[in-house]
Formats: structure tokens, sequence, C-alpha cells
């Protein structure tokens, strides 16, 4: 009887022990992912706390040197302001577009995580001593701008038609 006791007992007990080995291993991976989780959440809150500390007028400044879209319009704006201040008109602005496969102009986006750029090219009248002072500001601006190219046409004494090509840069919405 003893026997048969040990048997009753021992055997549906061992296919229960065998059915509870694979949850024993899920509730360990999820306890695993739950520490995970905490550190995570541990780590953003400190971030948040980081970014809560800078001033507003300091994220804003960020925002102004990398934004996180294309703002065409006030980029233009900002230079005509710089050239306004050394008496030099701003005129033939182009915005260059990307291109899609189907030659459709498409918004460009962040490639493999740096930002995106965009062309502009525009045509600046005014002397050259007020040229260089415009250069000087635009180099000291907030907004990242990459000069690639500039060409000049001298109209009369002291009095210049400069075309500048410039790059500027951002970063996508998410």
């Amino acid at each position: 009887m003893i026997v048969l006791a040990a048997i009753v007992f021992f055997g549906p007990t061992r296919s229960t022990l065998k059915s509870i080995e694979p949850l024993t291993e899920r509730r360990m991976s999820l306890e695993q992912a739950l520490t995970s989780a905490q550190k995570i959440q541990s780590v953003r809150e400190s971030l948040q706390s980081s970014y809560n500390s800078f001033k507003g007028s300091d994220l804003a400044r960020l925002q102004k040197l990398l934004p996180p879209h294309v703002d065409n319009v006030r980029l233009v704006i900002d230079i005509n302001g710089i050239a306004e201040a050394y008496g030099m008109t701003l005129r033939n602005i182009e915005i260059e577009q990307n291109k899609d496969k189907d030659g459709e102009g498409a918004p460009p986006t962040v490639k493999n995580g740096k930002p995106e750029h965009l062309g502009i090219r525009f045509t600046l009248s005014g002397g050259y001593e007020s040229f260089k002072q415009f250069l000087g500001d635009l180099g000291k601006s907030l907004r990242i701008v990459d000069i690639g190219d500039i060409s000049f046409q001298a109209k009369e004494e002291d009095y210049y038609d400069f075309s500048v090509h410039l790059r500027t840069y951002w970063l996508q919405d998410k």
C-alpha cells in the first residue's frame, strides 16, 4: 500500500512539476523585464529633471540653433533682417527642394539619425564692407548655416550683386 500511495502521489506530481518549469522561466524573464523598465524609468526621470532645470530662454536658443522642423520663411526673414542692418537688399530667393523617386518635391527627413539640410540661394546688393559685416553677423547667428559658394558681379564703384548659396539644418519632428 505504501508503494501504491507513493506511485499515486509522485506520478501526477512529476508531470505537474514539468508543467511548472516553463512558467518559472517565464516569471524570471518578466521579473528581468520589470527591473529593466524600472531602470529606464529612473533614467527618464533623471533626464526630465535635467531638462526642466534649463531656463526657458536657453531652450528657445537651442530650438533656434537646431529647430525641429524646417522654417524657410523665418530663415529668410532673419537673413533679410541682417542684410537690412547693413543697407543691403535681398532678392532672387530660391529654396532648393529635395526630390523623391518620382521627381516630385519631397520634404527632407532625418536620415540615419543625422539632421537634414535645405539649400537656399539668394542675391544681395550692396558694398563690399557691408557684405563682409553681413557674413560676420550670419556666422554669429544662432541658426546653423554653411555657405556653399559666393559669386559677385560689379555694378558701380563699391556696389556689387553677391550671389550666395547656403545650407541650413534641422531635426525632424517625431
